[in-house]
């Protein structure tokens, strides 16, 4: 599910205190403990909870590599997802531009709104120079450019992410005589592969993930006819107390509002991104928890779909059909594949299990810095798996008579097929709820 416009309420060591919520939930006026089940009460896998400043030096090198090829004397960064990939600077994205100077050898330099000067010199970035605030008597986007061209670089062949024509105008008023050349694809491919350390960091955030789906069970289980604003505050509360216990750093960290996620039931679940309403919840009802979790800058999703009783015949019919499109996406998650093949391979089990007329949205899509970026599982991409690629897999089938079926996992694209970094399970009979 989509991170867009989702609000990351934790990015530096103060925000720690954000994650102080109570794990007790408030039901018809009595306390309740939750009650979590054991196979996900003990501790986080022991990785890192950030990737560390030598991980972003050998970025830089790998980064400037890459402008050899392109003959780029300078790279320019304006998007913040892209500063923090290649410079690890962690910070709040507002109305304020924010850049990363990357020279073609030495160490980068970032160009910063007054209001971040302190906190930029607690990181490994040494070079920085800031202005009051915006929108300032001169356009900031301009200022930067400004600044660039003052370092060395105001004849220089410099590479852009695809400005728009206003922002254009302002970095050629900048850096007039400078060569400017679009190359934001340059750091948006180069994380389309995740090494083993960034894996990591998505390897302990999935636990933290898996626990939100446990505790949202757990809590429909013990409480019954609840509502899923209740579902989504028990689950979130008990993650920040989970998450406050055992992180060690928590820069990078996001639960999703209002409380952590979508939590859709009955027919309602055959809306993929249902906004929360105030039914309850009943035997019979088809219930998807849908959480993801930011970890040092990293996202991951578990989504898991279940029954509220005994499922039905029909109710198995359309597990069956997504857990084999499911599964087929990951059996095809492999180096060499192409994207839209893996995505057509597995909704083709939808459409042979008769249920086409279901079928919503696409298998997938890449994860990571973002919890929705390139590529995508989809038709239309014709982009080559290569290994460390993360994706989410998550075919679903919605019936607007009855309710819906997805369960999502990430993935890492390996030799011979994907590796489900989940550990939640995924058959219906683990998926049956008894209130």
């Amino acid at each position: 599910m989509d991170f867009a416009g989702r609000r990351t309420f934790l990015r530096t060591a103060a925000g720690a205190a954000a994650l102080t919520f109570t794990s007790r939930t408030f039901v018809s006026g009595r306390t309740h403990r939750l009650n979590v089940s054991a196979a996900l009460t003990g501790a986080a896998p022991n990785l890192p909870d950030r990737l560390p400043p030598d991980w972003y030096r050998r970025k830089i090198v790998q980064v400037q590599q890459e402008m050899a090829k392109r003959n780029l004397d300078a790279l320019v960064l304006l998007r913040a997802v892209n500063v923090i990939y290649t410079t690890g600077y962690f910070h709040l994205s507002t109305e304020r531009p924010l850049a990363a100077l990357i020279p073609k050898s030495g160490d980068p330099a970032l160009f910063i709104p007054g209001l971040e000067s302190d906190q930029v010199k607690l990181w490994w970035v040494r070079d920085y120079e800031s202005y009051f605030d915006y929108p300032g008597p001169v356009s900031r986007v301009r200022w930067i450019f400004e600044r660039i061209a003052s370092r060395g670089f105001a004849k220089s062949r410099i590479g852009v992410e695809e400005p728009t024509p206003s922002s254009m105008q302002q970095i050629k008023l900048g850096a007039p005589d400078a060569e400017m050349v679009e190359a934001g694809d340059l750091v948006e491919k180069m994380r389309f592969v995740k090494d083993e350390d960034e894996i990591n960091i998505m390897r302990r955030g999935m636990f933290f993930n898996d626990f939100s789906i446990q505790v949202g069970r757990d809590f429909v289980q013990t409480h019954g006819a609840v509502s899923e604003n209740e579902i989504l505050k028990a689950a979130a509360d008990a993650l920040a107390d989970k998450m406050a216990a055992e992180l060690k750093d928590v820069v990078g960290i996001g639960i999703d509002p209002p409380f952590g996620g979508l939590v859709p039931f009955g027919k309602r679940s055959a809306f993929p991104h249902a906004v929360p309403s105030r039914d309850r919840l009943r035997k019979g009802d088809a219930l998807i928890l849908s959480y993801t979790c930011q970890l040092g800058g990293y996202a991951v999703e578990c989504e898991r779909s279940f029954i509220v009783g005994k499922p039905t015949d029909y109710a198995k019919r359309l597990y069956d059909a997504t857990l084999a499109a499911h599964d087929t996406g990951v059996e095809n998650l492999k180096e060499g594949a192409i994207a839209e093949e893996v995505d057509k391979k597995s909704l083709d089990q939808i459409r042979k299990a008769g249920f086409e007329k279901f079928l919503k949205h696409r298998t997938g899509h890449g994860i990571g810095l973002e919890g929705h970026e390139p590529p995508w599982l989809a038709e239309g991409d014709k982009t080559v798996l290569k290994q460390g690629m993360t994706f989410s897999c998550e075919p679903g089938v919605y019936d607007p008579d009855w309710g819906g079926v997805r369960h999502s996992d990430t993935v890492v694209v390996r030799k011979d097929r994907g590796e489900v970094l989940n550990k939640y399970p995924t058959r219906l009979e683990d998926m049956i709820i008894e209130i």
